[in-house]
């Protein structure tokens, strides 16, 4: 605005001096400064009004005349100059090369570490519990639960399972000492024989076995048994209650006998628990037969109920802070500020972890700068998009205005070298014609 003043005061000016100039022509007519003074003035003058009107006419038609050619030069190319200044921004002032190497001189990591800490203490492990508690607060429990049964049935029958099975058992007979598991089944079994039901239950047995062996075969054999067996009773040598006696020593005895881990019996059983171990690792039957149950297990079983029910504790626990009651101990519970103190805990030793891992931040500047730089690739042209479409908002006065704002002082100071310059060839061409050219004519 203050170089407009002063160009306008300079057009003033040499308006008012080209007048006084032509007044002391019209009284001094022989004097030579008036006439260097009118044509110092009027070329002036001409020079600052011929720039006015360049000037003007870029932005609007003068004096509002709009039948002058030529005029409101830039409204009458709005489109080609919004297109023009679109593409200057998209190709040459934000290409993509100059972008590229721009983010390439930079550390994305470094500066979004740098970010983080001067954010407030604490805030990075409380955005992570707001973003878990949001995630828990917008979640559809069933329709998750459905989705991890489902992701479950199918991960475990696609999984063989007989070579794990086979592994897991290995190990846990050499790891365990599976003579001191005998030994508790023993003296299971010890105790249950002890009791004198088992007699009851021996004696059952007898004398289904006896009725049984009667009722076989035919008629004649029928009558044949049964009277052997009569005769037998009869002579007492047929004694179900001697036999149940007898049965139950032994019993006894051979309970006894496995208490000795030297057993023939134990020994074998744990080399046959070898045996199914290196079977289930090496055998394609029996890999085949514990596939085969595996998908029977899967099909009658349904994890979704269980699933539901935990994550629907879980959220429970961390959005209402609710304490859950430990089963094995009723005087410790977990409840919302011990998960949320544990949340921060990890995020912040994370935090400072990768913060001193040189090795991981290295890998995450790789990928985050192949990221922007596949984004600028992608999309860069929203650049122009932008550009046009803000552009294009602006009515014709307001473009107008923006342009002009921005080359004012510049467009003034054009104006002001037009009334300079143009007083300047005025006095030389006055000097010329009237000091050098002239005095050659007379001369001739």
């Amino acid at each position: 605005m203050a170089m407009r003043k002063k160009a306008n005061r300079s057009l003033i000016l040499l308006a008012v001096l080209f007048v006084l100039a032509a007044c002391c022509l019209y009284v001094f007519p022989d004097n030579w400064w008036t006439r260097m003074l009118l044509y110092t003035t009027e070329a002036g003058l001409v020079g600052a009004l011929a720039d006015l009107f360049a000037v003007t006419v870029l932005f609007r038609h003068p004096f509002g005349w709009k039948w002058i050619p030529h005029t409101a030069i830039i409204p009458r190319n709005r489109d080609k100059l919004i297109e023009g200044v679109a593409n200057m921004v998209e190709q040459q002032l934000l290409s993509k090369d100059l972008l590229k190497d721009k983010v390439s001189q930079i550390s994305l990591v470094e500066i979004a570490i740098a970010w983080v800490d001067r954010r407030p203490g604490g805030m990075l492990a409380e955005q992570g519990w707001r973003l878990v508690s949001g995630l828990l607060a917008k979640l559809d429990l069933k329709g998750l639960s459905v989705v991890l049964d489902e992701k479950a049935r199918k991960s475990l029958s696609n999984v063989n399972m007989s070579p794990y099975a086979g592994k897991a058992l290995k190990w846990v007979m050499d790891q365990g000492n599976f003579q001191s598991w005998l030994n508790y089944v023993v003296e299971f079994a010890a105790v249950k024989a002890a009791d004198e039901q088992t007699k009851l239950v021996i004696r059952e047995l007898l004398g289904k076995e006896k009725e049984k062996f009667v009722n076989q075969g035919s008629i004649f054999s029928k009558w044949l048994k049964k009277m052997a067996v009569e005769i037998a009773e009869s002579t007492n040598a047929l004694n179900l209650d001697d036999a149940t006696n007898v049965l139950y020593d032994d019993l006894q005895r051979l309970i006894d006998d496995l208490r000795n881990p030297q057993h023939e019996l134990r020994v074998l059983i744990e080399d046959m628990v070898y045996q199914l171990a290196d079977h289930l690792q090496n055998r394609e039957d029996v890999s085949a037969a514990v596939n085969e149950w595996r998908d029977e297990v899967i099909e009658k079983i349904s994890f979704l109920p269980s699933i539901e029910a935990l994550l629907g504790n879980v959220r429970q626990l961390l959005m209402k802070g609710q304490g859950m009651q430990l089963v094995v101990l009723e005087k410790h519970s977990v409840n919302h500020t011990d998960i949320k103190d544990l949340i921060n805990q990890f995020i912040k030793s994370y935090w400072d972890w990768f913060k001193a891992s040189e090795e991981t931040k290295s890998w995450l500047e790789q990928y985050a700068q192949k990221f922007v730089h596949k984004m600028i690739d992608t999309e860069h042209a929203i650049i122009g998009v932008i550009v046009r479409k803000t552009l294009d908002s602006f009515t014709e006065q307001k473009l107008v205005y923006f342009i002009e704002s921005k080359v004012e002082t510049d467009l003034q100071r054009i104006r002001l070298n037009g009334a300079y310059i143009g007083s300047a060839l005025g006095a030389a061409f006055y000097l010329l014609l009237h000091g050098v050219y002239e005095p050659i004519l007379r001369l001739f």
